[in-house]
């Protein structure tokens, strides 16, 4: 079964989305933190929504993720700049069960997350068609380069069962996928003898995928 390739975003891209919310109104502010998050640590949109107060500590600057996709618990970090912006929105959110809640202290609707997104890389001449769980595609993809192709690192910060799952940004670039996968298979410690055939079918696979885009 062919993979569909992820639309990411480049950095300079994503900073210019997380730059347009006013921080100066509460749901600005909010939306703010959320987009700054969600690049910083690869979070699902279900893990945003479903955050609660007792689960983050912006000391640390660290998240607990319970009972995430697949039951898979994690902990995810964020950067200070991050750490700032909801250090300010917990000082100003309403009281509610969740930590990212509506001006009435309810839980955010996915639509209006995706949406809000899509307003805000329209104002800066974004035309691809993305939504919030771009973010986390443009992370894992920022993340898999600069650590120099570490997949169970990115596979675990993604809470993904399947290290298979993860290989898709093994797809992103066909010049990462043998480094990518030998680093796997050398951290795995693995004697798999057929990773050779394994990176030429991927590699396979990637020019098929090209040449449908």
């Amino acid at each position: 079964m062919r993979r569909k390739i992820p639309v990411t975003l480049t950095a300079e891209e994503v900073g210019k989305i997380i730059a347009q919310p006013n921080k100066r109104v509460p749901t600005g502010l909010r939306n703010k933190a959320i987009l700054s998050f969600i690049w910083d640590s690869g979070a699902r949109v279900s893990d945003v929504i479903n955050l609660k107060p007792g689960n983050i500590n912006i000391a640390k600057k660290e998240v607990i993720i319970k009972g995430g996709k697949g039951g898979v618990d994690r902990n995810l970090s964020f950067s200070d700049y991050t750490g700032e912006l909801l250090k300010k929105y917990k000082e100003a959110r309403p009281k509610g069960n969740y930590f990212f809640c509506t001006l009435e202290g309810k839980k955010l609707d996915r639509v209006y997350l995706y949406a809000m997104i899509r307003r805000y890389a329209k104002r800066i001449g974004i035309t691809k068609k993305i939504g919030l769980h771009t973010l986390r595609h443009s992370f894992a993809l920022k993340f898999y380069k600069d650590s120099g192709h570490d997949l169970i690192r990115l596979q675990k910060i993604l809470g993904h069962k399947n290290i298979n799952t993860t290989e898709i940004y093994c797809y992103m670039d066909s010049t990462d996928v043998k480094e990518g996968l030998e680093a796997y298979y050398n951290k795995r410690d693995s004697k798999d003898k057929n990773i050779g055939d394994r990176i030429k079918a991927l590699e396979k696979e990637i020019q098929s995928l090209k040449a449908d885009m």
